[in-house]
């Protein structure tokens, strides 16, 4: 073989391999991007200590009274400040004790339960829990001859009617029952409590369970009414004119007006005007004027 076809067969050679690497370069990617490329690493999951709290289960409105369904047990972050919360691991019945309990604010759901936005009945701050936002409670004196036997419960609905004596006028008789006025001033009032009693009376036990035809009563010297500002000035100045006594509604008269009536205006603002022309009350003596009203 010449020198000059063997020189030539050693370049093709060298050309060759050449090539192979070339080619071998352009197709193996760079560390770099090769290491871009593989699969990254799964995250080990961290995890984070917890504890059980008290949280609300359903939404509980303001005054709502809480049920056993209405709270549930959750986990919680242990790193959370969690002073406030009521803690299975310390409390483990704090969910049965706060059953029976009254919502101060409203809880939505899943928001922890605390001893300030549930409070107990008998407790400070209940009562005000209890009433409906503008209104006020006012205490009357009862006994069970004016209250309806004793069958009027918290939030049964009654009627409030004051009878006194009035003084006879116009030259009229005087003495006996002519003398004598009842008058119905407030209608359709709701009871918030007998004496201490928020709810009716409990009842343990079969034997203590009432036999067809009876019920339970309560027997009290005190009601608690829910009146709105103006209507509890009324009552405390019936007080003053005479006896008060309360008689129960049917449940189905709960949709007639609240509050004073005609005649509880006219004790609440001394003057009422009808066809007869304008009647004054002072001091618990009815007068009427000779004058056309208006």
């Amino acid at each position: 073989m010449s020198p000059v076809r063997l020189i030539i067969l050693l370049v093709a050679a060298g050309a060759a391999i050449a090539a192979v690497f070339l080619v071998r370069s352009v197709q193996t990617p760079a560390p770099a991007v090769a290491a871009a490329s593989a699969p990254a690493e799964v995250a080990k999951p961290v995890e984070i200590p917890t504890k059980q709290v008290l949280v609300a289960n359903n939404k509980i409105p303001v005054g709502k009274f809480v049920a056993a369904d209405d709270l549930r047990w959750q986990e919680w972050p242990a790193s959370a400040n969690i002073e406030s919360f009521i803690e299975q691991e310390k409390q483990p019945e704090g969910l049965e004790k706060m059953v029976g309990a009254v919502a101060r604010y409203d809880l939505v759901v899943g928001e922890p339960v605390t001893t300030s936005k549930l409070v107990h009945p008998g407790t400070a701050g209940f009562m005000a829990v209890m009433l409906t936002p503008g209104m006020r409670a006012v205490s009357v004196e009862i006994a069970a001859e004016i209250a309806a036997g004793g069958f009027i419960q918290p939030n049964d609905r009654v009627d409030v009617i004051v009878t006194r004596e009035v003084q006879a006028t116009n030259g009229g008789p005087s003495g006996g029952m002519q003398n004598i006025r009842s008058d119905l001033i407030l209608s359709n009032i709701r009871v918030l409590a007998i004496d201490a009693r928020y709810g009716a009376p409990e009842v343990e036990g079969e034997e203590a369970a009432p036999q067809a035809g009876q019920g339970q009563v309560i027997i009290g010297s005190r009601a608690t009414l829910e009146l709105t500002e103006r209507d509890a000035t009324l009552l405390n100045t019936a007080k003053k004119a005479g006896e008060i006594a309360l008689t129960l509604r049917s449940i189905a008269d709960l949709q007639s007006p609240q509050g004073a009536t005609s005649v509880g205006r006219v004790y609440r603002d001394g003057v009422s005007q009808d066809a007869e022309g304008v009647r004054v009350y002072r001091y618990g003596t009815e007068t009427v004027s000779t004058a056309p009203a208006g």
